[in-house]
């Protein structure tokens, strides 16, 4: 599975869903929809994949924060309001690979049984945000995003949001204020994210 973060770029035109398929794109999306949740979190979290953020956080470990008895529906956000002055990975990685990130969301998503999915963006980035729906449209166009994505029986939906460019927004739980259209203002800490995301369930 982390063989998605670590593949090379594709030549010419990166942003191109046709590149990104050229070099093995998606292949471990498809590989992860065979799998089963489960087994796709054990073998991230076997792998040592961590946030690129400066905590570090393990990946697999938070996918199984998320409350595996939970009734209700599940949703996933990512988060690239990239707020903090002097930071630019996340534009980065939407201007030269978006299609890596949408794949990412999706496994993220089928890890944790989410069938929507949001990326949040910092509102101020106009040209990353048609960059990331262009790659969001052709991505549900070849069938790997939808209903009954590529015949597994999971269905996954990915929108994008962009922010009103405050900067508080950043913080995780101001973001899902904010993606739930009120003022964008940190939430009080326990209960945390992964059990009470947006509209009260496991984000």
């Amino acid at each position: 599975m982390e063989a998605v973060l670590l593949r090379s770029r594709g030549a010419a035109d990166s942003r191109s869903i046709d590149a990104y398929l050229s070099v093995g794109g998606y292949e471990g999306w498809k590989k992860a929809l065979t799998m089963g949740p489960a087994v796709v979190i054990k073998e991230v979290s076997d792998s040592g994949l961590r946030g690129r953020g400066g905590a570090g956080f393990p990946t697999g470990r938070k996918w199984n924060l998320v409350p595996q008895d939970h009734p209700g529906p599940r949703y996933l956000i990512c988060n690239a309001d990239e707020s903090e002055p002097g930071t630019f990975k996340d534009r980065e990685l939407i201007e030269h690979d978006p299609h890596e990130v949408v794949e990412g969301v999706a496994i993220s998503a089928y890890a944790i049984n989410a069938h929507t999915a949001y990326i949040y963006i910092r509102g101020e980035f106009v040209r990353w945000a048609a960059v990331l729906e262009t790659a969001i449209q052709e991505a549900r166009t070849r069938g790997l995003l939808g209903k009954n994505v590529l015949g597994s029986g999971f269905d996954l939906e990915i929108w994008m949001h962009r922010g009103a460019g405050s900067y508080i927004c950043g913080e995780e739980t101001a973001l899902i204020e904010s993606l739930e259209g009120k003022r964008g203002f940190p939430r009080l800490k326990p209960p945390f994210p992964a059990a009470v995301g947006s509209s009260a369930s496991p984000p």
